[in-house]
């Protein structure tokens, strides 16, 4: 069974994801508001990414590719300070960032989601621990 563990940032909260953008006309002439990643979240994924890179060159880290796996993933949250958070409101774009970074191919893959508030860390920090699940 293959694991990969990765010390990653405090994720963005899923209340600071994404922001609204300008409004858009499709084909068919409806006008919608888009809504794109924040500031937060794009620098959030673009360090998972180089967190990812440099585990699979110093490591030998692969990601989950097949379609057909089934993942484990434990998450341990350590906050950057006491404020009371909502502990799923970390997972939306902590997730995304792990297909984003090439890690897994689909968060959809995951049957298994296991998320542990720990204590604080200056700066906050969040430990994910994939597995294939037999």
């Amino acid at each position: 069974m293959r694991t990969v563990e990765l010390d990653l940032p405090w994720p963005p909260s899923v209340n600071h994801y994404k922001k609204m953008a300008g409004v858009v006309q499709t084909h068919a002439g409806k006008l919608y508001q888009r809504r794109v990643d924040t500031d937060e979240t794009k620098i959030f994924y673009q360090e998972v990414w180089l967190k990812i890179c440099e585990a699979k060159a110093t490591q030998g880290v692969k990601s989950f590719d097949s379609k057909t796996i089934s993942l484990c993933v434990r998450v341990d949250l350590y906050p950057p300070d006491k404020r009371r958070r909502d502990i799923d409101n970390s997972l939306k774009v902590l997730l995304d960032s792990l297909v984003r970074g090439g890690l897994i191919i689909d968060d959809y893959l995951i049957d298994m989601l296991i998320v542990t508030r720990k204590e604080v860390f200056k700066g906050g920090k969040s430990v994910v621990c994939i597995a294939e699940m037999t």
